[in-house]
């Protein structure tokens, strides 16, 4: 039995599938094809779009922008006293107890506190960062501006150099400094004082009373009118005792200890010019231990004062007793200074200071070290020359102002 494929009536059936076929064609070529080509044209700016949008986020929102996170930008820590930080130096593992109280007595200089402390909190993040007592050629070298000098020719380094409470160093190539006020040129970067290391605060229990005052730092920077045999008499009849916390030659340095404090107190006779330079450490690590401050009228402290609960200012004695008085007859207000304290604080943690680091090292950091590399190394060496010339009259003028001018509390022309 014959069977026809017939499907368009009668006849042979090729004619109508060769006509069918041809319309397909034309309809994929004229109308398929470029609504195709619509989409994928609409699809690619919106991708694009969504990509800068992200990017511009991120940029705007984030920690740090994706652009600066890719690639990482290694850095280099520089400790000169390799005695101080010897298991450091020899490559061992960071142990967590480093950033306990058991070792909070290690972190006195500044070189502990800028460089030591800095590459712990780094490595301790996941960050492209080494340590050793030398600097790297080719690197971004940090160190300690008091600790290096023009003997180590650091022209081969791109320094970011760590100014502490020292002189202008005209050897660094990025400065950081501990108070808004100290950046004087683009070069100058603001990163705040790491908080003590291992800060133990106040017991709860002891809740308002006032019975100890302590001041945590070198004896030699207490107003002599603070170590008074009268003021000491005159707090006593109060009921207080004054404890200072110095730096003893041998035995443990307790600034971190404010367990048994109910009153920090800190007032130092600098000149104007040498206070200008000096942190906001002892009122951000008193907010930390829950501890109302009684400080000097130094200008990191006024530049982070935001109302009376922050600190007490005080210039003499009699400020320091009225002070108490004042406090313990108020104790809703001292109460109110603890609570005020803790707040304030949170500005200041390790988190947020070492994400200060690393925005400043994968930043601004890093796009200058970029445009460093591509100096000709005759330039660098000239440039050298000069700073060096500038560091000696820097380490002059530091000295002068430090030891002559008008004094901050006495009033008086040293």
């Amino acid at each position: 039995m014959e069977t026809s494929q017939r499907g368009w009536g009668e006849g042979d059936p090729t004619p109508p599938l060769r006509c069918a076929f041809q319309t397909l064609r034309s309809v994929e070529r004229n109308l398929v094809m470029p609504a195709i080509a619509r989409a994928e044209n609409a699809a690619r700016i919106e991708c694009r779009a969504l990509s800068v949008g992200l990017l511009k986020f991120f940029g705007c929102h984030g920690h740090h922008s994706i652009m600066k996170r890719v690639p990482r930008q290694p850095v280099h820590f520089v400790c000169r006293d390799s005695a101080r930080w010897p298991e450091l130096l020899c490559g061992a593992a960071v142990a967590p107890a480093l950033f306990t109280a058991s070792v909070a007595d290690r972190f006195r200089t500044n070189e502990d506190c800028w460089v030591t402390q800095t590459y712990l909190q780094l490595k301790d993040a996941g960050e492209p960062v080494s340590i050793s007592s030398s600097f790297l050629p080719d690197t971004v070298c940090v160190a300690s501006t008091l600790d290096f000098g023009i003997r180590d020719r650091t022209f081969d380094s791109f320094v970011v150099g760590c100014r502490s409470d020292g002189f202008e160093p005209a050897l660094a190539d990025v400065t950081i400094v501990q108070n808004k006020g100290m950046v004087q040129r683009s070069t100058d970067v603001f990163i705040p004082h790491w908080p003590q290391p291992g800060l133990i605060g106040r017991e709860v229990a002891r809740q308002t009373q006032i019975e100890q005052m302590a001041f945590k730092g070198s004896e030699v920077n207490l107003y002599e009118s603070f170590r008074s045999s009268d003021f000491l008499r005159r707090l006593s009849d109060l009921g207080v005792f004054f404890e200072v916390n110095g730096l003893p030659e041998a035995g443990l340095v307790r600034w971190h200890d404010y367990r048994c404090d109910d009153l920090v107190m800190a007032a130092r006779d600098l000149t104007v010019e040498d206070a200008k330079v000096k942190p906001a450490s002892k009122l951000v690590n008193a907010w930390f231990a829950g501890v109302p401050a009684l400080l000097g009228p130094e200008p990191a402290f006024r530049e982070l004062r935001t109302s009376d609960l922050d600190y007490i200012e005080v210039r003499t004695p009699d400020d320091v007793l009225n002070a108490v008085t004042f406090l313990r007859a108020n104790p809703e207000r001292y109460r109110a200074m603890i609570e005020n304290g803790l707040r304030r604080a949170q500005a200041f943690t390790p988190q947020r200071i070492r994400s200060r680091w690393i925005d400043v090292l994968q930043g601004s950091v890093a796009e200058e070290f970029a445009r460093w590399r591509k100096t000709p190394r005759s330039q660098r060496l000239a440039r050298f020359g000069i700073s060096c010339l500038h560091h000696k009259i820097n380490i002059r003028r530091s000295k002068r102002n430090r030891d002559h001018g008008l004094r901050l509390l006495s009033g008086v022309h040293s």
